[in-house]
């Protein structure tokens, strides 16, 4: 019993997890010993690029592309959880976890007077299989990878940090690899499980705000990206080019 409630759980958290996972911190980096933990929600959609819907004439090409799409771009809404602390000469580090991804980051910000630099570097383990719906109604099965990406912002807060706006580009890349399910041609029947790889370049640019009292704050972000993706389903070449809009927010405590 306790194990098919786990496995229920683990569904739930996963289904339809999407792939942006937002920062939801300052361009300021915390004090040494500093402590913050989070969490929110987060969702990203399609606004350019859309993949063929299903009745094309290209039907196998279009059902590649819309796998593809789930797997690397992974369109919908997922949790968000962080923890992140502040080092010694205006460093920082955090572990995030948004559903589709457990991300490890380092960053360093320069002051730059009432503003701040910040530079960093993440290193994520992807899960952009865990089992749940795919849009055809199929299960997406297997399918892990691993990514890097380079957030640098500029952000500027108030002297009691009652309120901090960031903002600057967001450039990553993942490698993805495994086995999904593509139904039969005309048919919305599940298909057999086939070989599926490929390789996730993405550019956004983070737009976020924070405003609270004392330890207690809330975190809204919005990041516009452009994705490129490329790969090989069931043997077959396939590739996509998408836009999307990813909104998050998220309540924060620092102690």
């Amino acid at each position: 019993m306790i194990r098919r409630w786990a496995a229920a759980l683990l569904a739930g958290a996963c289904a339809g997890c999407h792939g942006s996972g937002p920062l939801l911190h300052p361009a300021h980096v915390l004090l040494p010993g500093k402590v913050s933990v989070g969490a929110g929600v987060s969702g990203d959609m399609v606004v350019a690029g859309a993949t063929a819907a299903a009745g094309d004439a290209a039907e196998a090409e279009g059902a590649a592309r819309r796998k593809l799409s789930e797997i690397a771009v992974s369109p919908g809404v997922a949790p968000w959880a962080s923890a992140r602390v502040g080092i010694e000469g205006g460093n920082e580090a955090g572990l995030t976890y948004s559903g589709r991804a457990l991300r490890l980051d380092g960053r360093h910000a320069f002051p730059l007077g009432d503003a701040a630099l910040s530079i960093g570097l993440g290193a994520s383990a992807l899960f952009a299989g865990a089992p749940g719906p795919s849009a055809e109604g199929a299960d997406v099965a297997d399918v892990y990878g691993a990514g890097v990406d380079v957030p640098i912002l500029l952000g500027f807060r108030s002297d009691a940090d009652l309120y901090a706006l960031w903002f600057g580009p967001r450039l990553g890349l993942e490698l993805l690899g495994g086995e999904v399910r593509l139904p039969p041609a005309g048919s919305a029947s599940r298909g057999p499980l086939v070989d599926a790889s490929g390789q996730h370049l993405r550019l956004g640019f983070v737009l976020g705000v924070r405003a609270g009292f004392r330890h207690v704050h809330v975190a809204l972000e919005a990041t516009a990206t452009y994705h490129h993706a490329t790969g090989e389903i069931g043997g077959a070449p396939v590739a996509i080019d998408q836009g999307t809009i990813a909104p998050g927010g998220g309540l924060t405590v620092t102690f």
